[in-house]
């Protein structure tokens, strides 16, 4: 039977069915790695659902028994990469949580930076490539992902931390940390490379947590 053009299928998103056994699950990573792979070379609008079937080495018919357009695949992706990221970030803060504010800061910094980095594709590009994922961004920004674990690592370092309110320091410093990184993976012709653009991140962040409350003029 002749499948509906793709036009009509790029509608809304969410899994048409979740996989449940092992040879779906199979199935279901070749498709969301064949996609991935696919986006990140040709872009969302220069992929078709029958590219990223035919990269896993499967058909269009399995394609579509676990999701009903290419938007939904993505959220699948936004969903999947959201997730790696927070248990990587947890895995992060845990790993330095011991060290002193000195020591430990930088090193949570630089790994989250590369954690980010590493999965910009999804985070930065295509999110900004489907506008059906602006919508849902928000529940898997990595403000939100590391919200928790942050505190709990700025908790953990409150008595170095010279800054009277420590939430409302955490959620600056949350804003600023993502908005800064966003902004550097998202330009171009960067006059400071990576590696001296994470230290000056580190060292604004140590800086700020360690300078205190401002005087009020007299």
């Amino acid at each position: 039977m002749a499948m509906r053009p793709e036009t009509e299928r790029e509608t809304g998103g969410g899994w048409r069915r979740r996989p449940r056994q092992a040879r779906s699950q199979a199935t279901v990573s070749a498709l969301l790695t064949a996609a991935e792979e696919l986006f990140s070379q040709h872009g969302f609008n220069g992929t078709t659902t029958e590219d990223i079937a035919r990269r896993a080495g499967t058909g269009i018919g399995s394609f579509y028994d676990y999701f009903p357009n290419k938007i939904a695949i993505a959220l699948a992706l936004l969903e999947s990469h959201s997730g790696r990221l927070a248990d990587a970030a947890r895995r992060i803060f845990v790993s330095h949580g011991s060290e002193s504010l000195a020591s430990g800061l930088p090193k949570v910094i630089r790994s989250l930076y590369e954690s980010y980095r590493d999965n910009q594709d999804i985070f930065i590009r295509l999110v900004n490539d489907v506008p059906e994922l602006r919508d849902v961004a928000d529940i898997y920004s990595i403000e939100r992902l590391i919200d928790r674990t942050s505190l709990i690592f700025l908790q953990n370092h409150e008595d170095e931390i010279l800054r009277p309110d420590l939430s409302e320091t955490h959620q600056f410093l949350n804003m600023v940390f993502v908005g800064s990184i966003r902004q550097y993976l998202s330009a171009t012709g960067h006059e400071i490379g990576e590696d001296e653009f994470v230290t000056r991140l580190a060292r604004t962040v140590y800086c700020y947590l360690r300078d205190g409350p401002v005087a009020d003029d007299a």
